[in-house]
């Protein structure tokens, strides 16, 4: 078994900043994979155990399949754009869609799924309107930077 990767320190021994690390895509279904495999990747860098890491994985996957299920329904050509970042302790994930309010109403189990899977889930307005900006965040352990 390969052994845990460490969380880069910055000056002081202090935990470094993981990122930002910045994904946009056209909202096809297809590249939903990639954000998972990139918020996966990130979330090992920045200390999460096997079990929480696949719940990033889990959960960015719907919030970018939703995202991209808004973009579709609305008939947007907008890029979805997922940011993610590991600092002071905790990982954040955001998706933005440009879709706005498009009444999709199979949002309810995502919505579900997501808030079973994050320590913090908030849905708030996006760039094309209301529910356009998921917020994802996990807490980091203490022993991160060790």
């Amino acid at each position: 078994m390969a052994p845990p990767l460490q969380h880069p320190t910055g000056p002081g021994g202090a935990p470094a900043p993981l990122g930002p690390v910045v994904l946009r895509f056209t909202a096809l279904p297809e590249h939903v994979r990639t954000a998972r495999l990139v918020a996966t990747s990130l979330s090992r860098r920045a200390g999460l155990d096997t079990t929480d890491v696949e719940g990033v994985r889990l959960a960015v996957g719907e919030a970018c399949g939703r995202a991209v299920q808004r973009s579709e329904s609305a008939g947007t050509a907008e890029l979805v754009q997922m940011v993610l970042t590991a600092a002071e302790g905790v990982l954040v994930v955001e998706v933005v869609d440009g879709a706005g309010d498009d009444g999709v109403e199979s949002e309810e189990v995502a919505m579900l799924l997501m808030e079973g899977l994050a320590d913090e889930v908030s849905v708030s307005a996006g760039p094309g309107g209301p529910g356009g900006t998921t917020r994802l965040t996990w807490g980091l352990p203490a022993d991160a930077a060790s």
